[in-house]
């Protein structure tokens, strides 16, 4: 179930972008319910091939086409998603983007880009980011860390800003990108720069000492 009122206002300040976010719990519900929103309740059911599923991902699923509905009625437009495989796909002219971690889940929508990429991420532990770092950051990109920000967390960063860059370009990509296909070319103190195939995009971010989340906009 969805733990109170869910959060309308993007950290980046963009007026232009729908969005919800909130805090969830894992559930063996089939169906979630949502009332808190001015517009009236909506509600989302399970479908199928996820009955069976842990409730970690039930509520995931839950909680995030939840999230989804209602930036969906913000912007006028029929509030439930397609879906090809697990990815949803969102009704002409929105550009959409999904992202959970832990028990935080965010849905993010914008009708004036061509492409939209939203991901949450939890810091990962220090272990965990020696083990995984040449996976995700070649030596150069590494070293682009900025000395007030622990590895950790700039590694978190950066998988989560080329998380958002592949959600916002899956739609025009005939090929699934690889992590050292995205390269990192510099870090402000509130976005990233990364190119793909020659090409420049900005992932904005805001991160603290628990979680980040990354968005990247991709214009018409």
């Amino acid at each position: 179930m969805i733990e109170g009122r869910l959060i309308t206002q993007n950290p980046f300040s963009l007026p232009a972008l729908h969005w919800r976010e909130g805090r969830f719990a894992p559930s063996d519900l089939t169906r979630l319910d949502y009332s808190e929103d001015p517009l009236g309740p909506v509600s989302v059911t399970l479908p199928a091939d996820l009955c069976a599923a842990v409730p970690k991902r039930r509520g995931e699923y839950l909680a995030g086409r939840i999230c989804a509905a209602l930036v969906l009625r913000a912007a006028d437009l029929p509030e439930r998603l397609g879906q090809k495989g697990r990815v949803p796909v969102w009704p002409a002219p929105a550009a959409g983007s999904i992202s959970h971690a832990g028990n935080r889940v965010i849905a993010a929508l914008s009708c004036t880009l061509s492409g939209l990429g939203v991901d949450c991420e939890t810091i990962m532990p220090t272990a965990q980011a020696e083990e995984l770092h040449a996976m995700i950051l070649t030596e150069a990109e590494a070293a682009l860390c900025p000395s007030p920000l622990p590895f950790p967390a700039f590694l978190t960063l950066a998988f989560s800003a080329k998380e958002a860059l592949y959600k916002a370009l899956s739609a025009r990509l005939d090929r699934v990108l690889e992590f050292h296909d995205v390269i990192l070319t510099c870090i402000a103190p509130d976005r990233l720069h990364l190119a793909v195939d020659g090409a420049s995009y900005q992932a904005l971010y805001r991160v603290d000492s628990v979680e980040c989340v990354t968005l990247v906009q991709v214009p018409k």
